[in-house]
């Protein structure tokens, strides 16, 4: 057999190198934002409602109906603010889960923030029934608020409701992220086995070439290593997809399966050379030949690499969601700003 029968290290060909940019789908564009969304500020305000109501008490005391329904009022009033109090708590309390979950929506996809995806999601049900529980007591409240509070009421339910958009966009996006990520673990250690199945395979071929035993015997055993890559990274692949049904990852599992047929071929090649046939031998290492040229092309159908794959499903996941989620998170900014504004008015006196 000659050298060129099976090719040579220069002409074995290689699966797409990893795109680095590629390795991990980008969060989607963060519109132009502070880094969290500020929180309400709290509220004392009652001090004065409750003391005018001691005095109104003791100085209408005799006035009669007048008197009483005017103490009515004031009582009204008291309540209506305490309401509002109650729900910008509720706002606040709410307030970790939304900051943790626009860390994570903003944040590149990998394992940390799958992880971190799959921590929060349970805790939204919770945080979006506060923040309902905040714009109910606000709704009651505003027709009873004296006039001063109602301003900050109606910028605090702007400001509650955008949050409540926000989560409710969130829980799609923290499934999709936890799953991404995933895959992309998998996915990644999958290519890079097959990388490294390559490179064995390329060194395979050298030894072969040397046509001694101790080089064919080389070349067997890289085979042998090669082919436990190549089905490791098959097992890798198919869990990827199984755990993100989304991305389409067929053709690497495809390709992994061609690549095993091509070692099978160069298998038997080594053994018909080390048993004395070298007509056999010849025949098996065209037939690798032309499997190794069907791998090039298969290669070339393929993403840079799985992360581009996983970034396209993604996006497809949840591409309509984070864009919800960052028109909403734009407006609670705009809220919180003009909330803040309002807060230090009312609470100047």
């Amino acid at each position: 057999m000659d050298e060129n029968t099976r090719p040579s290290a220069e002409e074995s060909p290689a699966p797409p190198s990893p795109d680095p940019a590629a390795q991990a789908p980008g969060a989607p564009p963060v519109p132009a934002a502070p880094p969290e969304s500020p929180e309400p500020e709290p509220r004392r305000r009652r001090g004065k409602i409750v003391l005018a109501l001691v005095l109104v008490a003791v100085a209408l005391g005799a006035m009669g109906v007048a008197g009483w329904i005017y103490y009515e009022d004031l009582t009204t009033k008291r309540e209506a603010v305490e309401r509002l109090d109650e729900a910008t708590a509720l706002v606040e309390a709410a307030d970790k889960v939304v900051l943790d979950v626009d860390k994570v929506v903003r944040a590149e996809i990998g394992a940390e923030v799958g992880a971190q995806a799959e921590e929060l999601a349970p805790q939204l049900p919770g945080a979006m029934d506060d923040l309902a529980d905040a714009l109910s007591l606000i709704e009651e409240s505003l027709p009873d608020l004296p006039d001063e509070e109602i301003v900050y009421a109606v910028a605090l339910e702007a400001s509650a409701k955008a949050r409540l958009d926000m989560l409710e966009e969130a829980g799609q996006i923290l499934e999709a992220n936890r799953k991404a990520a995933a895959a992309l673990t998998l996915a990644t250690e999958a290519w890079d086995l097959v990388l490294e199945a390559d490179e064995l395979s390329t060194e395979a071929v050298e030894e072969y070439n040397k046509l001694t035993r101790e080089g064919v015997t080389k070349s067997s055993e890289l085979t042998d290593k090669a082919r436990e890559n190549i089905v490791k990274a098959k097992e890798l692949f198919s869990e990827a997809a199984t755990g993100f049904p989304e991305v389409d990852l067929e053709g690497y599992v495809e390709y992994c399966d061609a690549k095993l047929d091509a070692l099978e071929i160069s298998k038997q090649a080594d053994e018909a050379w080390l048993a004395g046939k070298p007509a056999e031998a010849n025949t098996l290492g065209e037939k690798y030949n032309e499997a190794e040229k069907e791998l090039v092309e298969r290669a070339k159908e393929l993403p840079s690499s799985p992360a581009e794959a996983i970034a396209e499903a993604y996006e497809e996941l949840a591409g309509e969601a984070t864009e919800a989620y960052f028109e909403a998170r734009t407006r609670a900014t705009e809220a919180d700003a003009y909330l803040r504004e309002v807060a230090g008015d009312t609470h100047s006196d």
